[in-house]
């Protein structure tokens, strides 16, 4: 029988280069605002994805360095040099403190922007565990548990992003929200089938929509719910009905 590991490892392999951030980013990237350019990156890819953003702005556009910073929060191990954006490795699958310390700093530049900034955030696979940000009454360390708990029910990602919009003071369109003084681009590298943003990056969403399209199957939601910190379980969505949306941005150049 002939071997298929080598070839079908060759088609591996290209695909991955082909979607490297040193091969698409910068096609996508826009031009240099009035102001500053202030990355925030998340995932596995985010450090790879600040560098080439770094790399377009600073040596093939010419953008003075202290025009442009930023953090990228990515897996442990997965860091790369950095010359202007700050490099955190945190947890994944579930978050740790490294994670809070990165979403926090991330919406405190958020916020921290201008209308002559432009805020540029690059999302890949994993962004939603690097970025942890919990919600009002729900702590830390229980964010950590109903992680726990998502991952042992075997809830498909879509529904555990859900889930995690719920329990977040960043995703769902609230990092967004911080930064809406600033024009806003979001370039995201799907690792989904069918590149559904609302399964790859929760965070991704300028802002969530009015009913939530997904929630956990019931015998699974009763899991959760078992499982789940009192403080944050009543932010579990038990039906279609019933997501708390952000209030339309009237922010610039949402994309």
């Amino acid at each position: 029988m002939t071997d298929r590991r080598p070839l079908l490892r060759q088609i591996f392999d290209a695909a991955v280069a082909a979607a490297h951030p040193d091969v698409v980013l910068s096609a996508h990237l826009r031009p240099i605002p009035k102001g500053r350019v202030i990355c925030l990156a998340a995932g596995k890819a985010a450090a790879a994805m600040a560098a080439a953003a770094e790399r377009h702005y600073l040596d093939e556009l010419g953008l003075a360095p202290e025009r442009l910073a930023g953090i990228a929060t990515t897996r442990h191990g997965h860091g790369v040099p950095t010359r202007r954006i700050k490099v955190i490795e945190a947890g994944h699958p579930v978050p740790d403190e490294a994670g809070l310390q990165g979403a926090e700093q991330s919406l405190q530049m958020a916020a921290g922007a201008d209308a002559d900034d432009l805020l540029l955030v690059l999302l890949s696979g994993g962004g939603s565990a690097n970025w942890i940000a919990p919600a009002d009454g729900v702590s830390f360390a229980q964010k950590q548990q109903v992680t726990r708990a998502l991952l042992r029910s075997g809830a498909p990602i879509g529904e555990v992003n859900t889930v995690r919009k719920h329990l977040s003071r960043i995703k769902g369109g609230r990092l967004a929200r911080a930064g809406q003084k600033a024009e806003i681009v979001t370039l995201a590298i799907s690792d989904v089938p069918h590149d559904d943003p609302s399964r790859s990056h929760p965070d991704r969403r300028c802002r969530t929509q009015r009913r939530s399209r997904m929630r956990a199957p019931s015998s699974r939601n009763t899991v959760l719910r078992s499982t789940t910190p009192s403080a944050a379980r009543s932010t579990i969505p038990k039906t279609r009905a019933a997501s708390p949306a952000t209030p339309p941005l009237r922010g610039r150049g949402l994309s």
